[in-house]
């Protein structure tokens, strides 16, 4: 640097006096000649005037044939000829070049550079231009092997069959050396074979050769790199160490490679017409890549046998979960008998001393209710399968029904209830009401089930608001037993509470507060708690809610005048279970809604032919044709208006694999077993036509 930083200046310098000029000449001759990189001088036009050894020697020419000559037409490839006459006319034109390219020597090698080419500057004209060429072929060669190593080990991760890696492998390796003479061995112990899943010669192609008397088998007997020569491949014949198999080489190198520390094989490459095509450098870097392709491979085979025992244990879950599932819809279809009938006894105006039976009735099925949720949802979590549905609630309504949910059994209790919401939250938000009133309701109860004498607080709290977007704190606080430091972490694994004693004394399955961790995690919050002893516990999480646009069609409790909207609307209620649809028609019924009823999908598959209904309630499970055949071929009806009917699959539980068929099939909604009335009649006036 600090020589090419003096001929720089000695090249703009101006003197008048002609000796220092000559002195200036000739000091510049001898700093080019002793600069370690290629140096060239040429007119405007590109014209080699004055060059160095190194030069010389780089490229490979004598002074005679490089004197005189264009520089483009010397040394840049023809591939490049634009790029090289570009830089000249630059340069020419008063602009410094700086760039990483390549130019070929006498013989047409290719010579990785890093080309600084320069205008030289008297009497405030451009006299002649300057270049330098510093070779960095082995940087080049160094990032290449990099970009291999790297690209070698993405292909084995990403590509399934190993003739995809092997034949990437050669495409790689191509980016550093010619691979029209290279293959990959690997190496069978047992019966001493060597195989060539990828083989390219110009002259020979074996699919398998012994390990006997073979170079590969001398190379994998010697377990290290090498680089033979022909001389050398010569000596070794002498010896008897290897018998020439297919056409002799001029220069062979080879790298051996381990799996799980036994040698497993070889690359090799070979040039029959120059023994210098390849050197020590390029056999150091070609075992960091041989290094690379065993750990690829390794790799390759630990995916493949963890693929396996992936499909094993997810099959195992899948029937798990299918198991779970049809349980699920089992036990919650009496439980939607019993609170759907409890419903309705409880819209009938009954006395006070039946309403606390009734209420009483409520609590128990709700709270069998909410351990086979506990049970499903853990099941769910457990493979995976658990998705959130994005819609539109009126929050102030749902804390509102949460606290009517709860505050019976609060005050029978004799503890305090209290509810505090934020007034200037926004009303309409979007997410997932089941989910949230899912870990709510587990606080809660966990709060009444702990607290023996005191107060319970549900408040909800505005963080930040933007124009679209509302990040709220959502916490229930108790006076109850608490929580010890070294216990509130525990009590958020899976079948774990505080203590045995706890488990004995209050019961649980010890479920619901890692549900409730991983359901508010799955809406981008987390569950924590402040506890202490003997002073009660505040679980709390925020989330950040997108707002939503009003609704002035949404039902609510407060707008009883808008539940006749649906009189005259005809429905077909698809269900097999006689009280489930007593409990749907009665509800229906109320709200003036005429109801025709099918046991079967093929039941309504012949009532839809016969009548032009408003909507269709499908219960999936039922017998000679379920809901989800029955939809299928109401959907691809040719007769628009079979095909075009609102359908809402009405089920006990939802499979992963039906929550796919619900999507795929356009079921227009789904409503979930046991349901609320005002659930059922917001889906209804949402989807009727």
């Amino acid at each position: 640097m600090v020589i090419k930083n003096k001929i720089n200046q000695l090249l703009n310098s101006r003197s008048e006096d002609t000796n220092a000029l000559l002195k200036e000449k000739a000091l510049l001759e001898s700093l080019i000649g002793m600069a370690p990189d290629a140096m060239v001088q040429t007119t405007t036009e590109g014209i080699i005037e004055r060059i160095n050894e190194a030069f010389l020697k780089e490229f490979g020419f004598t002074r005679e044939e490089a004197r005189g000559k264009n520089i483009d037409d010397l040394i840049v490839p023809p591939e490049l000829r634009e790029q090289g006459i570009s830089f000249t006319k630059r340069t020419a034109n008063n602009e410094i070049i700086r760039v990483d390219t390549y130019r070929t020597d006498k013989n047409g090698k290719k010579i990785y550079v890093n080309l600084v080419a320069q205008p030289v500057i008297q009497d405030e004209k451009i006299s002649a231009l300057y270049a330098t060429y510093r070779n960095i072929s082995n940087k080049k060669k160094d990032d290449d092997t990099k970009s291999v190593i790297y690209n070698i080990s993405a292909a084995a991760l990403t590509m399934s069959e190993f003739s995809d890696i092997f034949d990437s492998i050669r495409n790689e390796i191509g980016k550093i050396w010619d691979t029209k003479n290279f293959y990959i061995v690997l190496y069978n112990k047992d019966n001493q074979t060597l195989t060539l899943p990828f083989f390219q010669d110009e002259k020979d192609h074996f699919e398998e050769v012994p390990v006997k008397n073979t170079i590969t088998g001398w190379l994998i007997r010697e377990n290290r790199p090498v680089l033979l020569k022909e001389a050398d491949i010569d000596e070794l014949e002498r010896k008897g160490e290897i018998a020439l198999v297919g056409s002799p080489c001029k220069v062979w190198l080879g790298v051996p490679f381990s799996l799980e520390n036994e040698i497993s094989g070889a690359m090799v490459l070979q040039d029959y017409d120059d023994e210098n095509t390849f050197c020590g450098e390029d056999l150091r870097l070609l075992s960091l890549i041989g290094n690379q392709i065993a750990l690829a491979i390794q790799r390759k085979r630990m995916l493949n046998n963890l693929i396996l025992e992936r499909r094993k244990a997810e099959d195992a879950a899948k029937l798990k979960q299918q198991f779970m599932s049809t349980m699920s819809h089992e036990i919650r279809t009496p439980l939607n008998e019993v609170i759907g009938i409890n419903n309705l006894l409880l819209q009938g105006n009954p006395r006070e001393d039946q309403m606390e039976y009734i209420r009483t009735l409520r609590f128990s099925a709700n709270h069998l209710l909410s351990l086979v949720n506990d049970v499903l949802d853990y099941t769910k979590l457990e493979s995976g399968n658990i998705s959130l549905e994005q819609t539109q609630f009126n929050i102030f309504e749902f804390i509102d029904e949460l606290k009517r949910s709860y505050s019976y059994r609060i005050k029978n209790k004799g503890l305090d209830f209290t509810l505090n919401i934020d007034k200037s939250i926004p009303a309409l938000i979007i997410g997932d009401p089941v989910r949230l009133n899912q870990v709510l309701s587990n606080l809660l109860s966990n709060a009444v089930k702990f607290t023996a004498s005191g107060s319970i607080e549900l408040s909800v709290k505005k963080v930040s608001r933007s124009d679209n977007l509302i990040h709220l704190i959502l916490s229930v606080k108790d006076t109850g037993i608490g929580i010890s430091a070294d216990k509130q972490a525990l009590i958020f694994e899976s079948f774990k509470q505080a203590s045995d004693d706890t488990t004995r004394k209050y019961g649980g399955t010890g479920l619901g507060l890692s549900i409730s961790q991983k359901l508010v995690e799955l809406q981008g919050g987390n569950l924590r708690v402040e506890s202490k002893p003997g002073e009660g516990s505040n679980f709390y999480f925020g989330i950040k809610f997108p707002v939503a646009v009003s609704d002035d069609n949404k039902i609510t409790e407060n707008n009883e005048e808008r539940w006749n909207e649906l009189t005259g609307k005809e429905v077909l209620i698809a269900e097999d279970n006689k009280i489930n649809f007593f409990v749907v028609e009665k509800f229906l019924e109320k709200w003036g809604i005429k109801v025709s009823h099918a046991e079967n999908g093929r039941i309504a598959l012949e009532l839809v032919k016969e009548k032009k209904y408003d909507l269709i309630l499908m219960d999936l499970h039922m017998p000679v044709v379920d809901g989800i055949e029955a939809t299928e071929i109401i959907r691809n009806s040719d007769d628009p208006g079979i095909k075009d009917i609102p359908i809402v699959a009405l089920t006990a539980a939802i499979m992963s694999d039906h929550e796919e068929k619900i999507k795929q099939l356009d079921f227009n909604d789904f409503i979930l077993k046991p349901f609320k009335p005002r659930d059922l009649y917001v889906k209804i006036l949402k989807h009727a036509r």
